[in-house]
């Protein structure tokens, strides 16, 4: 079973190569938006950056930063995957006691990817928000599972869950999104009024690759390894008897604010 010192923000470096392997990138569609807002030259401070899935994808459009993650095995291979843009570097850190270097901040651009619901609530916009440019933007993004899905495929690996695990979330996803309501910041800091914007596409998983990608997500790494053995056993079995692939539908949720120009 799990323990309280096995922390869920931490549990995807237990594995940081599968990690690097088996997770999704983002859609182009989402990075020209952030180009849009910072612009293709921008500084960034990339908060929990894994393995760099979204930090190659910002330092390939001409930005400059450096990624902030905790987890050392995470860090060192998304420093192996930055290694074409040396204008980049990864520190190991807690992004609420990450202390910048010189030509850190004030940055133009502070993003989140997967990452930000892990970090402190009563510190994670106070810190984003010093490290900002006045007009400099914050953008929060996760690749969510899109749940129009209503394939027949969708519908057998559910009953697996239902069965096995009932009353969870099961899909690959992770909690913390900002909702309708919390579309705010704190008194005192002078965020203008948030963006969110959805970019829907899909990405087709062979059975062992989707296998490997339940691996990765937290919900799937604290299970007890019996449980945990059974739901992707029987997962398995329901792909291939639905001809060996899932055509898997993200909904990929973009929340942004722009510090205020004063």
């Amino acid at each position: 079973m799990s323990t309280p010192e096995r922390e869920a923000r931490l549990v995807f470096g237990e594995d940081a190569e599968r990690y690097d392997r088996a997770r999704p990138a983002y859609p182009d569609e989402l990075v020209d938006t952030l180009v849009g807002w910072a612009g293709a030259g921008a500084r960034v401070v990339d908060v929990g950056c894994g393995t760099g899935k979204a930090t190659c994808l910002l330092a390939a459009r001409g930005m400059v930063g450096v990624g902030v993650e905790p987890h050392p095995a995470m860090a060192e291979i998304a420093r192996a995957n930055l290694a074409p843009w040396p204008a980049w570097r990864v520190d190991d850190a807690m992004f609420e006691t990450w202390q910048p270097g010189p030509g850190d901040t004030p940055a133009d651009l502070v993003t989140s990817g997967q990452a930000w619901h892990w970090l402190d609530p009563d510190v994670r916009l106070h810190r984003a928000h010093a490290a900002l440019r006045p007009g400099g933007w914050l953008a929060l993004f996760w690749n969510t599972p899109d749940t129009s899905d209503d394939s027949p495929l969708r519908h057998a690996i559910d009953a697996v869950y239902a069965r096995l695990q009932p009353g969870q979330n099961v899909l690959p996803t992770c909690g913390g999104l900002p909702t309708p309501d919390q579309d705010h910041t704190p008194a005192g800091l002078d965020f203008g009024p948030p963006v969110r914007r959805h970019v829907h596409w899909s990405q087709a998983y062979t059975t062992a690759e989707w296998i490997d990608l339940l691996q990765t997500h937290s919900n799937h790494r604290l299970m007890t390894p019996e449980v945990r053995d059974q739901v992707l056993s029987e997962v398995a079995e329901v792909i291939n008897a639905h001809g060996g692939v899932y055509e898997a539908r993200y909904d990929t949720v973009l929340w942004g604010a722009e510090r205020r120009r004063g």
